[in-house]
């Protein structure tokens, strides 16, 4: 939205009206009772490895680190490529540390892009490595209640704003670390500081939950027999060759032989087939509908692929489409799956998340598969299989077409499906709803983190 303001005083460090933003211009400010104090005074490290060219070579995993793109860093359970550490210069400016802030420093102003978003590092991403559009922020303290309010303040609508006034560049813009030091954080009385500070504290320990919950549910099946022998026919990338003696229902390669034998082998093995536990008519995508952006109070929360894998999602906003609800919602504890893209290592495509309560409140995009199975016991087990690697390789085997690939109900449907014990089909569901419960917790606590500032702090100082 356009806006137009007076400032008090011209910056010579800002060149241009972008990096003027009117609640950061108010919070510097001095009125008698509230405090504000500089981001470079909280923090030890802003930034020396953001913007800093390295080569990637790439590595096997025993003698590699995992390195985030800005994206990486924001999905629920981080992938990122296997490089030499040795490639990067400085490597100890990109590794992540537990209560680090990480801000996504490259990218465009629309509403629902990552660039300028912060997030605060938690268990899922310590010991991994970011690269040059990925700003790292370390304080002085970082687990102190002042610290952890300063993320929340970052991580707040107005928080983006002040952080993408930093910017320069035409095309993809990129932050000023100078500007960005310069920013003044709101310092409220210490009670107001320790409620934020506990409701972080709290979404870090949640998520850590959620994905401890989520790797707990898919061990009981990868320690299996049949999927260690499965996994390792399947795991490594390369050119194939297999001999098939089942039904050849399409004229692609790919379908039979990207397995490397996987597919055949569970085929073999296990009697059971996804359309044992999926009606075919609750396997889907959702239908092509008009999208029309509107504002809060108005209309529903509309989910991306991306956001649906990711830890803290950026939906749009649409008026509610006028087609049946099922073609826009999804039901909680059923599955989603990567319906549509490429075929590259950390692409969405073929990867399987669970529903938690706050995607089930949410519209979903048409491009996402979901898989709806009879029960609950069944939804768990599903995604257990579904989410490991093998379970990838095999959704991925399904898909049809040329750059774009989509999965194909069919081939889905007639995928392999774990025969279990009872006990290991009740340890699966019950590590799942755990993981549901964590991250919901983790949501509510940062959303109240950010309400909190927004609706209780900033009034005092942008009034």
């Amino acid at each position: 939205m356009r806006q137009a303001f007076v400032v008090d005083e011209a910056r010579p460090a800002a060149l241009r009206a972008l990096n003027y933003e009117p609640s950061v211009e108010r919070l510097r400010k001095k009125r008698r009772g509230r405090q504000a104090v500089r981001l470079r005074d909280l923090v030890a490290d802003l930034g020396s490895g953001y913007a800093t060219v390295f080569s990637r070579i790439d590595a096997a995993p025993e003698h590699a680190v995992e390195l985030l793109s800005q994206s990486d860093m924001f999905d629920a359970e981080p992938q990122g490529r296997l490089i030499r550490r040795d490639s990067m210069r400085y490597p100890e400016r990109h590794e992540v540390k537990r209560w680090q802030v990480l801000i996504a420093g490259a990218g465009t102003l629309a509403p629902t892009e990552l660039y300028g978003r912060a997030l605060i590092a938690d268990g899922r991403l310590a010991g991994k490595y970011v690269g040059q559009d990925s700003l790292i922020l370390e304080f002085h303290e970082p687990e102190a209640s002042m610290s952890l309010f300063a993320y929340a303040y970052l991580a707040s609508p107005t928080g983006l704003r002040a952080v993408r006034a930093t910017s320069y560049g035409t095309k993809i813009l990129r932050i000023r670390r100078d500007i960005l030091a310069d920013l003044p954080v709101p310092r409220p009385d210490d009670e107001v500081v320790e409620r934020v500070a506990h409701l972080v504290r709290r979404a870090v320990e949640q998520r850590e939950i959620y994905v401890r919950e989520l790797h707990a549910a898919r061990e009981v099946v990868e320690a299996l027999p049949d999927m260690r022998e499965a996994h390792a026919m399947c795991a490594e990338r390369r050119s194939r060759c297999v001999t098939w003696s089942g039904p050849l229902v399409t004229l692609n390669a790919w379908n039979y032989a990207s397995t490397g034998g996987a597919l055949d082998l569970l085929l073999r093995k296990w009697p059971q087939r996804l359309r044992d536990v999926v009606h075919p008519d609750k396997l889907f995508r959702g239908g092509r509908y008009q999208r029309i952006a509107c504002e809060p109070p108005h209309g529903i929360d509309f989910l991306s692929q991306r956001d649906v894998f990711s830890i803290r999602p950026v939906p749009k906003r649409i008026n509610p489409p006028a087609v049946a609800r099922a073609l826009v919602f999804v039901p909680e504890f059923s599955l989603l799956a990567g319906g549509q893209g490429t075929l590259g290592e950390g692409e969405i495509f073929g990867q399987v998340a669970i529903v938690t309560p706050d995607i089930a409140r949410c519209g979903v995009t048409e491009h996402l598969l979901r898989i709806q199975p009879h029960d609950r016991a069944q939804v768990a087990i599903s995604y257990a299989f579904l989410s490991t690697l093998v379970g990838q390789r095999l959704l991925r085997s399904t898909g049809v077409g040329t750059k774009l690939l989509s999965l194909r109900e069919d081939l889905v449907l007639a995928l392999p499906y774990p025969t279990l014990t009872i006990a290991q089909s009740r340890d699966i569901a019950t590590h799942l709803e755990a993981a549901s419960a964590a991250r919901v917790a983790a949501t509510e606590a940062e959303t109240e983190a950010i309400r909190i500032i927004e609706e209780e702090v900033l009034p005092a100082w942008l009034t």
